[in-house]
């Protein structure tokens, strides 16, 4: 027997048919092989997926294309929305299924654009297509995320998705294969052993090639990593050090824009700023596969970049080059230096990656301003923070369409939300936000920050907010925490745990993502490892306060009380006795038998403005059951600090029988279990 194109799939087919034609004691031998003699039976179409019938209808696709199967049709659909070009756009992947939908159960002629704006984007009943262009623009990046896959990832698929020009309707049609597998069937009642036989062999065999392309497989597919150390100011004016920061961290946003490529955060490549240590070391600290590092010189109203890519396994570099240009094009030169560095590592840019990266001309002073906005913004000092916020402000005075002083202002009013008057702060985000993306909808950054905007309860509207981000700026790590964040809170723990790790791995010194990575680990009941982590922060990053609470709250989850008080009076001196800090140590050392602490601290806050949250673990801590839900109540309807956590918190697991906790629960929009 020729077993060459015989596959386990077909193996596994014909033993169940004829397995289940035995035990009806029917012998349908004979027509089987005439029908596979004829290269017209296929094991999908006669058992069907739900094995309820011997046919299957084909879709007849429009415009002159080739009639496919619906399960055929149905399962490109599926690989194309879950491909890696169309898995972070969940948009245009509700536009595709819809519309593919529709054309399969006959309703093409249907799809119009008030429709499709009004069914699939989410308009109300005034939604005019001759105003608004959103359909026409989501059809067109539909399109162009079509011929991509089929550019790429999808271009042996035997069952092409189209959307034709001037339509909204889908098509299909087959494609060629250029190795079809042949199924081989038994002609006699006795070739069912050998047909056994034979799977044993190609099993075993399988296995064996399994088990020795596996990492090479994985060496070929994974995608390649890369670190900017800090570009060097060589200019004679040390003042001109914002400037150099400035450049690098728009190389760091252009090279983020790239879906091939993994790339380490400037916040911890500022770890390495005029480092003496080896790029070798750095490499291997970083785990990465390339380095970038270079210098800038900024002198005569001329910016000249000079860099140099070197491979971290062999040390070597690989390519080198210098770039001069006017000073106000100095971001766009940046965006060409990107675009030469992926080519240097064989990355595939994308036309429309292409276009992200050629920036629009700006004023010198507005992008001078920026930079020192974004250089204080980066030390997360309350003060420097609101400095920033004069500075991007100055900078959109003088530039009013330069997008990027709008995605700052949102940052450090997001960041500030956290520390100030919550719901101003979170305004002026949301603001900031919104014109950045108004006049740059390309700006991944922004679509994070658009957070502030949809409601805290929105799960899914906040989703697509993040996946949007992360879309445009696959590398940006506070896109993948707050979006790791926004999973765990909604109950989806393991997929927000990978987000976080993720951020971690592109943030690897940041105290920010390691700190939500050490929380994480706490919400989700992971606790000696969650100690790990934030103890791990705190030799880093000895005065970083969030850390100090994620230890005293997992030691108190754990009854390790002294533990929990020593780390929470450190905390309580680097805050001065920040009500959080305070409510947490106290609730400590309630627990561990100073039960009129918590009554001390009630009567202390009695007419102060405190977060609910912080009230309600007092209460809960108090044994009052009865005012713990009253303050978790209005911690939901305020949307106040710190309440998306509630429905995952290891604090509050004593309260889930409780009938209150399940309202508690529908008014979040979170699943009851």
């Amino acid at each position: 027997m020729n077993c060459r194109h015989f596959t386990v799939v077909h193996v596994v087919q014909l033993i169940h048919f004829n397995t289940c034609c035995n035990a009806l004691d029917i012998c349908f031998s004979r027509p089987i092989q005439v029908l596979l003699r004829r290269k017209l039976y296929n094991p999908g179409v006669l058992f069907g997926r739900r094995g309820k019938h011997l046919k299957e209808t084909p879709v007849q696709a429009p415009h002159g294309a080739t009639a496919c199967s619906r399960d055929q049709v149905e399962a490109q659909l599926n690989k194309l929305v879950s491909s890696e070009i169309f898995v972070h756009s969940p948009q245009l992947c509700r536009l595709l299924r819809y519309i593919v939908e529709q054309e399969i159960v006959g309703n093409g002629d249907g799809l119009k654009e008030y429709v499709l704006g009004t069914e699939v984007l989410g308009k109300d009943a005034s939604f005019d297509p001759r105003i608004d262009t959103a359909v026409r623009t989501e059809a067109r990046r539909l399109r162009q995320k079509l011929a991509e896959y089929y550019q790429t990832g999808g271009r042996h698929d035997p069952i092409e998705i189209g959307v034709p020009k001037g339509s909204y309707r889908a098509a299909f049609k087959t494609r060629p294969v250029s190795d079809p597998p042949i199924v081989i069937v038994p002609s006699a009642a006795g070739a069912i052993p050998k047909i056994c036989s034979a799977s044993v062999i190609v099993l075993t065999l399988a296995g064996i090639m399994a088990w020795w392309l596996w990492p090479r497989i994985r060496s070929i597919s994974r995608v390649p990593s890369i670190a900017v150390i800090p570009l060097e100011n060589l200019s004679a004016d040390p003042e001109q050090e914002y400037f150099s920061d400035g450049m690098t961290d728009a190389l760091f946003t252009d090279l983020a824009k790239l879906h091939g490529l993994s790339v380490i955060s400037r916040t911890s490549m500022m770890q390495y700023k005029r480092t003496k240590k080896p790029v070798g070391e750095i490499a291997k600290d970083l785990k990465v596969d390339y380095v970038v590092e270079g210098t800038v010189t900024r002198a005569g109203g001329r910016v000249r970049i000079s860099a140099q890519l070197i491979a971290a396994a062999t040390d070597r570099h690989v390519w080198a080059e210098s770039y001069e240009r006017v000073a106000t094009d100095a971001l766009s030169l940046q965006g060409e230096l990107a675009q030469a560095i992926a080519e240097q590592i064989h990355i595939h840019v994308t036309p429309q990656e292409g276009e992200r990266l050629h920036a629009r001309p700006v004023n010198i002073e507005a992008q001078d301003l920026y930079m020192k906005g974004r250089f204080n913004w980066q030390t997360r000092d309350t003060a420097r923070m609101q400095d920033s916020i004069e500075l991007f402000n100055r900078a959109i005075a003088r530039d009013p369409g330069y997008a990027l002083p709008y995605v700052g202002l949102a940052d450090s009013h997001a960041v500030l939300a956290f520390r100030l008057d919550r719901k101003a702060e979170i305004a002026e985000s949301c603001r900031a936000a919104r014109k950045a993306i108004e006049l740059d909808a390309d700006l991944g950054e922004a679509y994070a920050s658009l957070d502030s905007c949809v409601d805290q309860w929105d799960w899914r509207k906040r989703e697509e907010q993040f996946r949007r981000a992360l879309e445009l700026s696959p590398s940006y790590p506070t896109a993948h925490q707050w979006y790791g964040a926004m999973l765990i809170d909604s109950g989806r723990s393991e997929e927000g745990l990978a987000e976080v790790r993720r951020a971690v791995e592109l943030d690897p010194l940041g105290p920010s993502p390691n700190n939500a990575l050490g929380m994480s680990l706490f919400f989700v009941r992971h606790y000696d490892e969650s100690i790990r982590h934030c103890r791990q922060n705190l030799e880093v990053f000895s005065a970083y306060v969030e850390s100090y609470n994620c230890l005293g709250f997992v030691y108190m989850k754990k009854g390790m009380y002294p533990q929990a008080i020593d780390v929470m009076e450190k905390a309580m001196s680097l805050t001065g006795g920040a009500p959080p800090v305070a409510a947490l140590l106290t609730s400590i050392r309630a627990l561990a038998g100073d039960r009129n602490a918590v009554t001390r601290l009630l009567q202390e806050y009695d007419g102060r403005d405190v977060t609910p949250v912080v009230r309600a673990l007092l209460y809960h801590v108090n044994g009052d059951r009865d005012r713990t839900f009253e303050w978790l109540d209005k911690a939901v309807e305020q949307r106040s600090f710190a309440s998306d956590t509630i429905g995952i918190h290891p604090m509050l697991d004593n309260l889930h029988s409780d009938p209150r906790w399940k309202a508690l629960l529908r008014k979040m929009n979170l699943p009851i279990i």
